[in-house]
């Protein structure tokens, strides 16, 4: 199947605004949300910058007004999701503890189970950007470097704070949390009624703890 091509979809994205009138703001939100709609039934190179305004109401020229390209709309939804889970992770940290980490894991797992659609579209989007130039390779590129980093430097604060065993292979560690949470949200996403998000990963976490957790 064939895509119409998007006239603004090649277009830069400009420098977002510092403050923005509440009615707009609204629009803004809106427009975000039929976006991450429309990336979860079609991917990027699928949605339209047309289909977009049609679902919100407005004309084109309106979704421009707001967003000037359909990069700066694809920037707009990753982004978002990636202060709700910086929110998520806020609320619920601990002393920065092993258990303060696992609680920040599960607290963003468990979001992503409320949340479906908002995971079918950071999956296809993810999948999709592993084609050469598409606009969020970048973003997924720094995205997962900056986790690794944080989460193998939590790890390793935890090995000198006595917790985590000194013979433990923290990056394998942290590439098979990165692993089995995308993995898991995968095999949910096609089998719903068989894979229980929320309890599959409680248990992985467990078999982490037992694995890693120095013992007196």
């Amino acid at each position: 199947m064939t895509t119409q091509p998007d006239p603004a979809q090649d277009a830069l994205p400009a420098t977002p605004r510092q403050r923005r009138a509440p009615k707009g703001e609204k629009r803004r939100e809106e427009l975000l949300d039929a976006a991450l709609q429309l990336f979860s039934l079609e991917g990027y190179s699928g949605a339209s910058i047309a289909r977009i305004a049609e679902r919100v109401g407005i004309s084109v020229a309106g979704v421009l007004h707001h967003f000037p390209s359909k990069i700066a709309l694809l920037m707009g939804v990753l982004q978002r999701r990636d202060e709700v889970n910086q929110r998520i992770v806020d609320e619920v940290r601990g002393d920065g503890s092993l258990d303060g980490l696992f609680g920040s894991l599960r607290a963003i797992n468990r979001s992503n189970a409320g949340a479906p659609g908002v995971v079918r579209a950071f999956s296809i989007l993810n999948a999709e950007s592993l084609v050469e130039g598409h606009p969020a390779w970048e973003w997924y590129q720094a995205r997962y470097q900056d986790i690794y980093g944080r989460l193998g430097g939590h790890l390793r604060e935890l090995v000198q704070r006595g917790e985590v065993r000194e013979d433990v292979d923290l990056e394998a560690i942290t590439q098979q949390i990165l692993a089995m949470m995308d993995g898991l949200q995968l095999q949910w996403l096609r089998f719903p009624e068989q894979v229980d998000l929320e309890r599959s990963f409680e248990v992985y976490l467990e078999q982490v703890d037992q694995a890693i957790r120095r013992r007196p």
